[in-house]
């Protein structure tokens, strides 16, 4: 079994093949930590991210052969934690033979039923101006990470500002999301100010 080296690079061909197997998307928070992580890659077998002290992604070619490879790694790159999706069974299964203690540390919600809202005829949802990009930050400044990554949606065409009465009132995104099927990862803050009014509900069900 080959031994792990650190990268540049991620694996793409690799990846591809991860993403592949999944039954589910790619979760968008664990897809930003990989587009900023560290690389390892066992040639031909299998590769690893990690962000800080986490493991956050793991694949292996011979999913036979993943516990071998997963403890492998473990003396290569030692980590506390591993970010694993219920529905990554290459990992699930790999940690279990290992017997390593596995804990639920939040639930995605990825079906939902849908609903009839009351609709509010001064709201309105529109894709985001160069202009919107200072409000969009000062209002959901406890959403975004910074004002680069609203700057970084809004050129990738995925920002939305909502209005109501022509006072901006949140502001929605669309990202797409690597892996099975054409899905897009959608997210939404309102203004403090502006919240349980039910805009944030609205803001989803047009982004949806």
């Amino acid at each position: 079994m080959n031994a792990f080296l650190r990268v540049a690079d991620l694996p793409l061909s690799l990846r591809s093949q991860y993403l592949a197997s999944l039954p589910e998307p790619q979760e968008w928070f664990l897809e930003e930590l990989v587009r900023s992580g560290e690389v390892w890659e066992s040639p031909g077998e299998g590769y690893a991210i990690f962000h800080a002290d986490n493991l956050v992604e793991f694949y292996a070619k011979d999913r036979a052969k993943a516990h071998l490879l997963l403890s492998n790694l473990t003396q290569q790159r030692p980590f506390r934690k591993v970010l694993c999706k219920s529905f990554d069974r290459v990992v699930i299964d790999a940690a279990k033979t290992l017997e390593w203690t596995m804990v639920e540390t939040g639930f995605l919600f990825r079906k939902r039923t849908p609903v009839i809202l009351n609709k509010i005829d001064t709201f309105q949802l529109a894709r985001a101006k160069a202009v919107d990009l200072s409000d969009a930050w000062i209002t959901g400044r406890d959403f975004y990470d910074s004002k680069d990554e609203v700057e970084q949606i809004y050129r990738s065409n995925g920002l939305w500002i909502a209005f109501n009465d022509g006072q901006l009132v949140g502001s929605g995104v669309t990202i797409p999301i690597d892996g099975s099927g054409d899905v897009v990862d959608i997210g939404m803050v309102t203004r403090r100010s502006q919240r349980k009014k039910g805009f944030a509900s609205l803001i989803v069900s047009e982004l949806a």
